[in-house]
């Protein structure tokens, strides 16, 4: 029974994608610092601090000796601060976002592979804003930037291994949080959280296996 390690796992988007490998006939071990109270014969949650390397080595020790090994990990763990030009933006801030965005998935993905055997999928989430910087997304297009860069590097260095490592780049994902500010004629050219979880089962089983090193972007109708 192959096991997946999904970072972030009380958000919205991680919800779906759990939801998909645990029908798949997968175990899940979920990470996050907030319990959202899923039982399941195969999850198990773990308490984490996402940018804390003595938490994240900690946490996915007990993981590998509870539920096994990672044959997956894909790391969700990210957020925004309100929209600044370089200039507003203050280093506390972007410090935040590189820390929340950037320095998360670097730890997981160091701790996973250090943790995977011959073979594995690493998934990061990326964002538009990367792909296509605009005026004050700066902090925000850095740290997502960093996210697709070290992406690329992990499918470079688990070749040899058969690991690979993609990222997922969404532009607006329909969850109930965005619906809050989102439009009636907006809401549904967001991306759907169950297609993101479609398209990580995929990527993460054999038939994905050639896919290595991609920035997949997934903008449905935006």
């Amino acid at each position: 029974m192959p096991t997946l390690y999904l970072t972030g796992s009380s958000g919205a988007l991680a919800q779906s994608i759990r939801d998909r490998f645990i029908a798949e006939g997968w175990s899940v071990g979920g990470f996050s610092q907030q319990v959202d109270g899923f039982v399941h014969e195969r999850f198990r949650f773990f308490e984490i601090d996402a940018t804390n390397e003595e938490s994240v080595e900690t946490s996915f020790k007990q993981a590998r000796a509870t539920i096994g090994v990672p044959r997956a990990l894909i790391a969700t763990v990210g957020g925004v601060r309100p929209w600044q030009s370089i200039e507003e933006t203050s280093l506390d801030d972007f410090r935040y976002l590189i820390d929340l965005n950037f320095t998360s998935f670097f730890l997981a993905a160091k701790h996973a592979m250090k943790l995977m055997s011959d073979q594995g999928s690493i998934i990061s989430i990326g964002a538009e804003a990367a792909l296509e910087p605009t005026a004050k997304r700066g902090a925000y297009a850095a740290s997502k930037s960093a996210v697709l860069a070290l992406t690329r590097v992990l499918a470079e260095e688990g070749k040899s291994r058969g690991i690979t490592a993609n990222a997922i780049v969404p532009t607006i994902i329909d969850t109930k949080a965005n619906e809050e500010w989102g439009s009636a004629d907006e809401i549904p050219k967001w991306t759907k959280p169950t297609d993101i979880a479609a398209l990580c089962f995929f990527l993460t089983s054999p038939e994905g296996g050639a896919v290595n090193g991609a920035a997949i972007r997934v903008p449905n109708k935006m």
